[in-house]
């Protein structure tokens, strides 16, 4: 031993994992009794309406409710609906079914009502399962200080299981899209020189963990041991990229979302090779992490490899962006002086990163 440990600070956000094969049915009702909840909210996407409909009619008493989530409705929508369903009902918990849209709902609903939250995800990149609650729209306290200052302990609470089982249903392009999308959170805790030791750890054995599960998720569409790796695998790609303040690379993929004008969970994965190509050279031993979990010897081809097999989209254009889509990003791109001063890359650069993932070049050197 030459030297003791680096300093580092590791924040930790009291969540509760439950981790199982069938644990939506043999879980659920122990974690809500735990909770000590009798007026039971099921929050439910309408692709989960059948699981829903099992789960409220499996739990004892008449204090059950079920409520669909209607992807018509805005978020703020959903969540206001969410609210007052509760309120009238005088829900004590939460229970939410479905995709991280669903989630994060039922979650900013369960903090508006102060109760828990029991969350049941269906899919794998939502970082929300297990983030801290996002409470930037607690109510202001009244002037006379007679308001509280922040929404109580009890709504923080959340409990999250996770069963594979739930998981077999996801066509195979949302299988994809999804994982690698949650194995791009751990890159960008890989990336991020401010992750504390134990994140980086995790986010390493995420991607490996997803890297090994997701093929075979894909190749066996309703096996359970693909989908149950990449589902472990994504709980800690999640929980790494919650405990970490955003780094460079996440904030330039963000900053390339905004400018595709496009949804988050198609872009990042497309994006992604483009960018640790371009940001890479000034990270090499986060490039070298990425690689060893993907058990390859180059991160940026192991990263397009593996989106290659599971069949996931390798261009802007796959998902619908045409060319005016492209020269409104690049500008936009030119523009953002920001995020490219921020990871130390020129803007043109950061514009020829979007425009080689547009045509999904084999070439990812801008």
């Amino acid at each position: 031993m030459s030297e003791v440990v680096a300093g580092f600070t590791h924040d930790v956000y009291a969540v509760r994992v439950v981790f199982a094969v069938d644990a939506h049915r043999t879980s659920l009702q122990p974690e809500i009794e735990r909770l000590g909840a009798k007026a039971v909210l099921v929050l439910a996407s309408a692709s989960q309406k059948a699981v829903a409909g099992a789960l409220t009619a499996a739990m004892p008493g008449d204090r059950v409710q079920p409520l669909a989530f209607t992807r018509s409705r805005s978020a703020a929508g959903q969540i206001s609906r969410a609210y007052e369903v509760a309120a009238r009902e005088q829900a004590d918990c939460l229970v939410a079914v479905g995709s991280g849209a669903v989630i994060h709902a039922a979650g900013q609903a369960a903090l508006r009502a102060e109760v828990p939250l029991v969350a049941l995800p269906t899919s794998y990149a939502g970082a929300e399962f297990v983030s801290p609650p996002d409470t930037s729209d607690t109510p202001t306290p009244p002037p006379d200080g007679t308001g509280p200052a922040a929404y109580p302990s009890a709504a923080a609470s959340r409990v999250v299981i996770y069963d594979p089982t739930l998981t077999v249903g996801l066509p195979d392009h949302v299988t994809a899209r999804s994982a690698m999308r949650a194995l791009a959170h751990g890159v960008d805790v890989l990336c991020t020189p401010d992750a504390s030791p134990v994140a980086a750890m995790m986010a390493e054995e995420g991607i490996r963990r997803i890297a090994d599960g997701m093929p075979d998720a894909i190749l066996h569409p309703h096996g359970l041991v693909g989908r149950s790796l990449t589902q472990y695998g994504a709980y800690l790609t999640a929980s790494s990229l919650a405990v970490t303040p955003p780094g460079p690379h996440r904030t330039l993929c963000e900053a390339v979302e905004r400018a595709c004008g496009m949804r988050p969970a198609d872009v990042r994965p497309v994006v992604l090779p483009h960018l640790l190509a371009a940001t890479g050279p000034k990270r090499p031993l986060a490039l070298a992490r990425v690689a060893e979990a993907l058990g390859c010897n180059d991160a940026v081809q192991g990263v397009t490899d593996l989106a290659h097999e599971v069949g996931a989209a390798q261009s802007l254009r796959e998902l619908g962006m045409g060319p005016d889509g492209l020269d409104a990003a690049l500008e936009a791109l030119r523009r953002d002086e920001t995020a490219a001063q921020g990871a130390e890359l020129e803007p043109d650069v950061l514009a020829a990163v979007v425009e080689n993932a547009y045509h999904g070049r084999t070439t990812l050197r801008p």
